[in-house]
């Protein structure tokens, strides 16, 4: 049960440290949509891509993590 936590509060760290680079490089960028399409210009990632993939982590990993502390807390 432990490993279970400890991957999914790893998830949830992915999660959030992705949506955070995303946001800083973004920044960086001028909060500039240009070239967001991967093949536009060769294939170069766009900030805004780690801040959707880090937004979309986690919201099932909080949900992961709130049923495995449901199971738990009813198993004892």
């Amino acid at each position: 049960m432990r490993f279970k936590f400890f991957v999914r509060l790893f998830l949830l760290t992915i999660g959030f440290g992705l949506t955070t680079a995303g946001l800083l490089s973004w920044k960086d960028v001028g909060f500039s949509l240009e070239h967001i399409w991967p093949f536009s210009n060769g294939i170069h990632a766009h900030p805004v891509h780690a801040l959707v993939l880090g937004m979309a982590l986690i919201p099932p990993t909080l949900w992961e993590i709130f049923v495995l502390e449901n199971k738990a807390n009813r198993d004892h």
